[in-house]
């Protein structure tokens, strides 16, 4: 019989030590698992401001965290605190009460909470509580995040008490482990705070100002969104929808055209062998098209048509394909999907801007391709024709670029790796989730769809990947290229595309709290990246067949940034005559990226800050400047001056475009709050790009106070204007593709409007210059006093089109649209409710728990809760309540 040699005692051992390890490894996983599972964390937002901030901080606000472990936890390591729990707070935690807990900032808004010696683990069903202070403010539910996760070593797990949920009702997110919001402690944001809260009091008052009066509905008929510039009816039968159309042997094909009939086919009015006529017809020289000079020459040449209907024929004609295609939308916007006729109409339009654009940020929480597909149909109903997508910001890069995998690889998705080798750090409450849907990026092929789809739709797409500020996920996956090169003992090669110089010590803090998210701009393998960068994003739209025609720089930079490197010290001595006027090294490298994208025969685009930090000489003959600055804080200045450069200036104000803000001032409105602490559609409706100053007369700031716009010195020359309007949807608080769709609808439909349409009622610009304020009444005093009347009428118009035209094709489209929710008024104990828009019904809940339909004013003690809903529909809108209760 064989016999075994005998094992080295050593071997023994050193075997037994790893089983050991390994059963001990697995024992802290399952109790890890455990605790994820069972810990209760509950967060409390205990005061929104604080006259007098702990270490004499400026602005704070103060904040508790509970923590309840219903069972003992049998692992004594991990029960004695040998763990971390991680979230995200938007704005970093700076002191903590004495307790057994404290909590370190990491990066960006990552934290972490550490127990103390002084914990001796959880007592079952102790309740912890951390109270801490935490800089500037928090003020609505979504601006606290969700999925808190604990972490022991390289492990980590979900709490699943930090969850959101989703309302099987409303289709809205809850966050259960957010404690109620009270009124008085958890809304303003100062002591001369004066935000009105927006309760169904506030909303029925507002609802009722804007309501027609009792027998006064407007006829829509022959309306649409936009407005067309001219529109007459005309003395004939309705034309029948049922009948079809038929396209004409002489109808012309253009680019378009087939999106267009796609579109109507949605709606029902499909091509028929017998169906009425429809005539297409393409002349550049045609004086028909439109009756009316344009300031842009090139808006009526290119996007003017002139489309006429009656029982017998339709006829669409225009000066350009991109005509045609908005003639078809014009007859697709006519029709209602509860109607089948049009009333006979001619209609001569053209846009009031070139430029009319949507922005959505797919960096900081990624949004599907689906998402993107499924809205570029619908901005093309409404005549948007510029997508501005965001495609890299801190958070992450979402764009593929051949040659860098690192880009999409690590820069595409975020995960518990603190050496940030595989992912980058989590962020915005995006959790460690192995399937996470902010996490994700566009393909190639995936990009080039988008690119041909938005152009069969004329719609032109503008990339932004941003620099030299908001560039941690291209720093950082370039960090992880250069360390997986160079540990294979190639420098050369880990060095080409590297943006930090490791040498620099500077210390800095970005806007959203990261210290190593700008880019060195004196280093040359940062233009080196560049370089390559764009070059393969212009492959991209040529091989697409589709021109990159804009490129959004950014622009933004970290104030603080490169003081301590020696690249950039050692550029300013030898490049001092080259950057002599410059105030930054941003403008130097702001200047140099335009050129290179001039040199590429690419338009490049910025926002208007660091735009503001160039030398104009310096610039290429064309450049876009997006003026996002608040006029509140005198921003109409900024867009003067650099419209007056003549540059193409973009209008973004943040109070009224930036749609990532609350509908209204209440706390369970998803949305930032910095800018405004409401943006209705009214509000957009309402908006007079042309004259930005103008706007001090009729709106407040963020602490609903007045301001005055002073433009008695900036005056914009008589020769300049604006290139266009643009709406925006950051995504820091929106997590999924309902969301954005619910924060972008019904917004982008008045934005769409004042894009395209100068409405009558619009207060001119005054070249002479004026200072605006509450006491002065330029607006209200035009149009003989009846200024007010007017727009109050053109809303009525534009909502009952909304209503009854937009929204079901939105619904049939399956866009998630935000349901505005009641407003309640209290008469004689009775409860009288009102909505915004027409053709919504109102439900209420009495406590017995079954739903009624509104139809009279009812007892004030009988409900329980109160909501809205479209006809017919089966989502609600969030619950209203009649006073100030949470």
């Amino acid at each position: 019989m064989a016999v075994l040699p005998a094992m080295p005692a050593l071997s023994i051992l050193a075997s037994s030590s790893v089983q050991a390890a390994d059963t001990v490894q697995e024992a802290n996983h399952v109790a890890l698992n455990q605790l994820a599972d069972k810990l209760q964390l509950s967060y409390q937002l205990t005061a929104s401001y604080l006259e007098t901030c702990p270490a004499k901080e400026a602005q704070c606000y103060r904040s508790a965290i509970e923590l309840t472990l219903p069972t003992q936890l049998s692992n004594e390591e991990l029960n004695h605190g040998d763990w971390q729990i991680y979230f995200s707070q938007l704005s970093p935690v700076y002191f903590v009460d004495a307790g057994d807990f404290n909590i370190e900032h990491i990066n960006g808004d990552l934290h972490k909470i550490v127990p103390k010696a002084s914990f001796k683990g959880f007592v079952a069903n102790q309740v912890y509580r951390i109270e801490f202070y935490s800089q500037g403010s928090q003020i609505t539910r979504s601006e606290f995040m969700p999925n808190f996760f604990v972490a022991m070593g390289d492990k980590a797990q979900p709490i699943k008490s930090t969850q959101t949920q989703r309302n099987k009702e409303t289709g809205l997110p809850e966050q259960a482990y957010l404690a109620p919001f009270n009124v008085d402690k958890q809304f303003l944001l100062a002591k001369n705070d004066a935000t009105p809260f927006a309760d169904g009091q506030y909303l029925a008052e507002q609802y009722q100002a804007l309501a027609a009066d009792a027998g006064k509905t407007p006829d829509i008929s022959g309306k649409l969104i936009p407005t067309p510039l001219h529109s007459q009816s005309l003395d004939s039968a309705p034309l029948s929808l049922a009948k079809g159309y038929r396209i004409t042997a002489a109808a012309v094909d253009f680019k378009g055209r087939q999106a267009a009939f796609d579109y109507l086919d949605s709606l029902g009015f499909s091509a028929k062998d017998k169906g009425t006529p429809l005539l297409l017809q393409l002349d550049a020289q045609d004086p028909n098209v439109a009756n009316t000079e344009a300031r842009d020459s090139e808006i009526k040449n290119r996007e003017a048509y002139r489309l006429t209907i009656t029982a017998e024929q339709i006829s669409i004609r225009a000066g350009s394909e991109a005509g045609l295609f908005y003639g078809l939308q014009s007859l697709a916007g006519l029709i209602s999907l509860s109607d089948e006729q049009l009333v006979a109409i001619d209609i001569q339009d053209q846009p009031r801007y070139a430029f009319r654009g949507l922005h959505i940020d797919l960096a900081r929480n990624f949004h599907s391709l689906d998402f993107i597909k499924r809205i570029i149909p619908q901005l093309a109903a409404y005549k948007i024709n510029k997508l501005h997508l965001h495609l890299a910001d801190d958070e992450g890069w979402r764009l593929a670029i051949p040659g860098l995998p690192e880009l999409t690889d690590v820069g595409a998705k975020r995960c518990f790796d603190l050496t940030e080798q595989s992912c980058l750090l989590p962020q915005l409450g995006s959790g460690i989730a192995d399937v996470n849907p902010v996490d994700g990026y566009l393909t190639v092929a995936q990009y080039q769809a988008i690119l041909q789809l938005a152009d069969a739709h004329h719609i032109e797409v503008i990339p932004s990947l941003d620099m030299p500020g908001h560039s941690r996920a291209a720093i950082k996956s370039m960090e992880a290229r250069y360390r997986h090169y160079l540990a294979k003992g190639e420098k050369a090669k880990a060095e080409e595309f590297l943006l930090t110089e490791f040498a620099d010590k500077t210390q800095y803090s970005s806007i959203q709290y990261y210290h190593d998210n700008t880019l060195n701009v004196c280093l040359p393998s940062t233009y080196h990246f560049i370089d390559t960068v764009i070059d393969e994003v212009k492959k991209m739209h040529q091989a697409a067949g589709v021109p990159l025609v804009h490129y959004h720089i950014g622009a933004d930079e970290t104030a603080g940034a490169w003081v301590e490197s020696p690249a950039c010290i050692a550029m300013k001595q030898q490049k001092a005559d080259k950057l002599a006027g410059l105030h930054s090294l941003n403008g130097y490298f702001i200047e140099r990226v335009a050129n290179i994208l001039a040199d590429k025969g690419i338009i490049a685009a910025g926002w208007n800050d660091g735009m503001g930090e160039v030398r104009p000489e310096k610039m290429p003959a064309q450049v876009q400047s997006n003026a996002w600055s608040l006029i509140s804080d005198n921003g109409h200045q900024i867009a003067h001056k650099q419209a007056n450069l003549g540059w193409k200036v973009v209008i973004s104000t943040p109070e009224v475009t930036y749609f990532d803000f609350p509908y209204a001032s209440h706390p369970d409105e998803r949305g930032n709050h910095w800018a405004a602490r409401a943006i209705d559609s009214f509000k957009v409706f309402s908006f007079m790009p042309d004259n930005l100053p103008a706007h001090a007369e009729r709106w407040r700031n963020s602490l609903n106070q007045p301001f005055i716009a002073d433009d008695s010195q900036s005056q914009l020359k008589p020769e300049q204007g604006f290139y266009g309007l643009q709406g925006h949807l950051w995504s820091e608080m929106v997590q999924s593709d309902e969301q954005a769709e619910y924060m972008l609808f019904p917004r982008m439909i008045a934005l769409a409007e004042r894009a395209w349409h100068r409405a009558p009622w619009e207060l001119a610009y005054d070249y002479q210059g004026k200072i605006y304020s509450q006491q002065t009444q330029h607006f209200a005093s035009q149009l003989n006093g009846q200024a007010e009347q007017v727009l109050k009428q053109d809303w009525q118009t534009f909502a009952a089109v909304y209503a009854n035209k937009v929204r079901p094709k939105l619904a049939k489209a399956g866009v998630f649209y935000r349901i505005a929710p009641p407003g309640i008024r209290v008469e004689n104990q009775h409860l009288v409710l009102n909505s915004l828009y027409p053709n919504t019904e109102l439900e209420y809940q009495l406590d017995s728990g079954s739903w009624q339909t509104y139809r009279q004013a009812f007892k004030l003690n009988d409900v329980k809760h109160i909501r809205a809903r479209v006809k017919d529909g089966a989502r609600y809108s969030r619950p209203s309540t009649w006073k100030k209760t949470l």
